[in-house]
């Protein structure tokens, strides 16, 4: 069945679209799935004012959806994307990129960094895949030493573990993360050490004031990455 998540993923990648376009790309993404139900979604979003009719079967995201986190996604991540889905069907990942959060930073570093989430206990074996097949360096959880040494500006796939629970979601078919993941993400993993200081209370203030922030969720997965006290004043000093 369609639901209404569906036809949001498809909006917040799209200026305006039509019907036509939208059932196309849900052909695509469902194959199995009846598209019976597109109809009723859409006029529940449109009741709801989520989305817009901007004339006779054309529709856009309303301005009150438009504060809606959309992640990077360049055609190279949607390859990585297939690329482990066909390699790991089974296991729970997350692909995103450092050029999500540039747009919220006042001095924004020459960043190219893949991060690449997975299951803990497949992380070796995930590294091992794309060390594989990759003319992009790859590295697996590396330490302070070795973003010194190999990867401060340079372009690298950084494989880590994704912590039960992570708020995600699902963008174009794949998991990104949520905004709640990274503002408790770049608060104390070394891999955004150039988040500090003034820079990283800019951040929080940047994306608190674009976009709605479940508090619950947020604290949620700071207690489960033992950084509730300072994810909770980060969060206070930017409101």
């Amino acid at each position: 069945m369609i639901t209404t998540n569906d036809i949001l993923n498809f909006a917040i990648t799209r200026k305006r679209f039509t019907r036509k376009e939208l059932t196309d790309y849900l052909k695509s993404q469902v194959k199995d799935e009846s598209l019976s139900s597109l109809s009723e979604q859409l006029d529940r979003l449109l009741k709801s004012n989520q989305l817009v009719r901007v004339e006779h079967g054309v529709y856009s995201l309303s301005d009150a959806s438009k504060n809606i986190f959309i992640p990077f996604l360049s055609d190279e991540l949607r390859q990585l994307n297939l690329k482990l889905k066909a390699k790991f069907p089974f296991v729970n990942y997350c692909v995103w990129s450092s050029k999500s959060i540039a747009p919220y930073m006042h001095h924004i570093p020459n960043l190219n960094y893949t991060y690449v989430d997975v299951d803990r206990d497949v992380t070796e074996a995930v590294f091992n895949f794309l060390n594989s097949d990759s003319s992009i360096r790859v590295f697996l959880c590396p330490t302070q030493d070795d973003f010194s040494r190999y990867i401060t500006g340079n372009e690298s796939i950084i494989v880590r573990s994704l912590v039960s629970e992570a708020p995600l979601q699902t963008l174009q078919g794949f998991n990104a993360p949520a905004l709640e993941k990274i503002l408790v993400d770049v608060a104390g993993d070394l891999e955004f050490d150039f988040l500090q200081g003034a820079e990283i209370s800019y951040f929080y203030r940047n994306v608190l004031e674009r976009h709605n922030i479940s508090k619950s969720k947020l604290l949620r997965y700071a207690t489960r990455r033992g950084r509730r006290q300072h994810v909770e004043q980060l969060y206070r000093n930017a409101l």
